[in-house]
């Protein structure tokens, strides 16, 4: 990753900014540190629809 500050606590934090659970967070946090993309995934009470990208 070219950028020290995103990282799984970035992610995380930031997918839990999207009013997603705790749960799905994490997932997404750790897909994110893998991968450098979450995937796509509901947001904001299932009106939107998201991805976190390195």
């Amino acid at each position: 990753m070219s950028n020290s500050k995103r990282g799984w606590n970035w992610a995380y934090h930031k997918a839990r900014s999207y009013h997603v659970s705790r749960f799905q967070a994490c997932y997404r946090a750790t897909r994110f540190q893998l991968f450098g993309d979450t995937g796509s995934f509901v947001t904001h009470g299932g009106f939107r629809k998201s991805r976190i990208r390195s």
